[in-house]
This record gives C-alpha cells, sequence and structure tokens, in this order.
C-alpha cells in the first residue's frame, strides 16, 4: 500500500504540475487577449481624440482663412472708397476752380462794362414834368427835391432793368452806374 499512496502522491504531483502549466497558458494567453483589447480600446480612442483634434484646427484655420479674406474684402472696400472720395474731391476742387475763374471772368466782365459805362456818358431821358403849384413849391427844400431826384432816377434804372433784351453786360454797366450815382448823391 506504501507503493500505492506513493503512486498516487507521484500521479497527483504530475497531474497538479500539468494543470498548473495549462492554467498559466491559459492565462499568459488570456493575458496577452486582455492586453491587446486594451490597447485596442486605447487605441480607438486616442484615434477619437486625434480626429477631433484634427477637425477642431481644420475648422479653426478655415475660420481664421475666412476672418482674413472678409478683412482683405473690407480694406479693398474701404481703398476704393477712399479712391472715390478722392475722386469726388478732386472734381469738387476743379469744379470749384471753373466756378472761380467763372466768377473772376464775370468780374473782368463788370470791370470793362463799368469802364465802358464811365468812359461813355450816359444817355439822359427827359425826366417827366411833374406839374408844379406854386404854393409846394415854397413848401420843398433843397434836401427833399434831391430826394425826389434820386428817386425818379431809381425808378429810371429799374425800369431799364426789367427789360427783358438786355446782355448781363448792360445789365452790369446798368447797376453800376446806379450804383455810383447813389454813392456820390446821398
Amino acid at each position: 500500500m506504501k507503493k500505492f499512496i506513493v503512486f498516487c502522491i507521484a500521479f497527483l504531483m504530475i497531474g497538479i504540475g500539468t494543470t498548473q502549466t495549462i492554467t498559466t497558458a491559459d492565462a499568459a494567453f488570456s493575458k496577452d487577449e486582455a492586453v491587446r483589447e486594451r490597447f485596442a480600446l486605447k487605441r480607438e480612442r486616442l484615434a477619437e481624440v486625434v480626429s477631433k483634434k484634427i477637425a477642431h484646427v481644420e475648422n479653426s484655420i478655415k475660420k481664421k482663412l475666412k476672418d482674413q479674406e472678409i478683412k482683405k474684402a473690407q480694406k479693398q472696400k474701404e481703398e476704393n472708397e477712399q479712391k472715390a472720395a478722392a475722386k469726388k474731391t478732386e472734381a469738387e476742387a476743379t469744379a470749384s476752380q471753373a466756378s472761380a475763374q467763372a466768377a473772376q471772368a464775370a468780374e473782368a466782365a463788370q470791370a470793362v462794362a463799368a469802364e465802358q459805362a464811365a468812359v461813355q456818358p450816359p444817355v439822359e431821358t427827359p425826366a417827366p414834368q411833374i406839374p408844379e403849384n406854386e404854393a409846394t413849391a415854397d413848401v420843398v427844400s433843397g434836401a427833399s427835391a434831391n430826394g425826389q431826384e434820386r428817386g425818379q432816377r431809381n425808378r429810371e434804372w429799374g425800369e431799364q432793368l426789367g427789360d427783358p433784351n438786355l446782355t448781363p453786360e448792360e445789365r452790369q454797366g446798368i447797376i453800376q452806374e446806379k450804383k455810383n450815382y447813389n454813392r456820390n448823391n446821398h
């Protein structure tokens, strides 16, 4: 029986030894699988994170490019507005120069008309005769007689200026003559 017990113990040891090796092989295999699965999960998560980061970077780049395009368009628009404003001011300056030249030409024409009016004696039209009473002649003083004469002359010039057939030079000549008369006889 001693032999049987030794045989059972030997068999038990051999069986336990093989069992442990099989378990260790299974454990090693299962550990490798678990590690691989964990790495696969980590790789998937990392791929998701990386793809999200790439998408975020691409979106930010696209946004920056759009912003730059908008800024370029705004700068171009501002430059066009500045060019248009510069052209407008240049046109206004040209127009003001032209109007200044026209004003100088008009002043020169007035001066020429005034010189001509000064050279030519004014044509005096006979004043309409106002019947005077002997009683009113005594009452009229020298100052009021001058005022009446001035009023009469101004009315005559007003009638002359009312003529639509006058040229601008003639009109300016009449106006200048009226001004000179009123200045000298005031």
